[in-house]
């Protein structure tokens, strides 16, 4: 299912609004709006997710970026392809759980996040190509 960009973006800013903890990134609080938008940190946000999601659902979901100079990191979000709307925030919420600190999310953390979870996904293939 292909998501509408702008709605998730609405939707993002919307929470992190409402969950009221900064945004951090190297050390400077990054607006609401620059951090839910698809030129902006959202990429990464729903990047971290969906490894996330593949780890406890054992598959992800779709993200294509593409360049774009005028972006905050170089490029843009540009589909995302979800089983559902829900799904896609749930498991970007469950992102900023994990990256979270005493001063905020720390959009530095999400790579952590992300780094972890795929080593789990790792070691759990690993193990059971042993056990075969």
């Amino acid at each position: 299912m292909i998501l509408d960009i702008g709605d998730v973006e609405a939707v993002f800013e919307k929470l992190l609004r409402m969950g009221g903890r900064p945004v951090v990134f190297e050390g400077v609080t990054v607006p609401f709006d620059s951090a839910a938008a698809a030129d902006g940190l959202l990429p990464l946000f729903l990047l971290t997710g969906e490894a996330l999601w593949r780890e406890v659902k054992g598959e992800g979901f779709g993200l294509t970026t593409q360049p774009d100079d005028g972006a905050l990191l170089g490029y843009r979000l540009a589909v995302i392809d979800a089983g559902s709307f829900t799904m896609a925030m749930l498991a970007t919420m469950e992102a900023i759980s994990q990256a979270c600190g005493p001063n905020g999310i720390v959009v530095e953390k999400l790579g952590d996040v992300w780094a972890d979870s795929n080593e789990r996904l790792e070691t759990d293939r690993r193990g059971k190509e042993q056990r075969q």
